[in-house]
């Protein structure tokens, strides 16, 4: 599972939002690393930012997502990802 926190230059609100996943990611005691990416658009050019991404699907372009659905995303997928039927048909 790979989670982006994608931000512009100059933005400075990804340092919240960087501490809430990382909080939300520990607190699930998740394996699993953030990937912090510097975008090369300019803010004025990319307004939402910071953006994250799961796997490549944009999850939050707020500045401040709320910690229950981080964590309701973030374990939806996770559990996706570990869970493996028993059966295959």
């Amino acid at each position: 599972m790979r989670v982006e926190l994608i931000y512009t230059p100059g933005c400075h609100r990804y340092r919240s939002v960087l501490n809430k996943l990382e909080t939300v990611i520990a607190e699930e005691r998740l394996p699993i690393p953030v990937h912090v990416i510097e975008s090369d658009l300019r803010s004025t050019e990319c307004p939402a930012s910071p953006t994250i991404r799961i796997d490549g699907h944009e999850i939050g372009a707020s500045s401040a997502p709320c910690m229950d659905s981080l964590r309701d995303v973030l374990w939806r997928r996770w559990k996706e990802l570990t869970e493996l039927p028993l059966f295959t048909s």
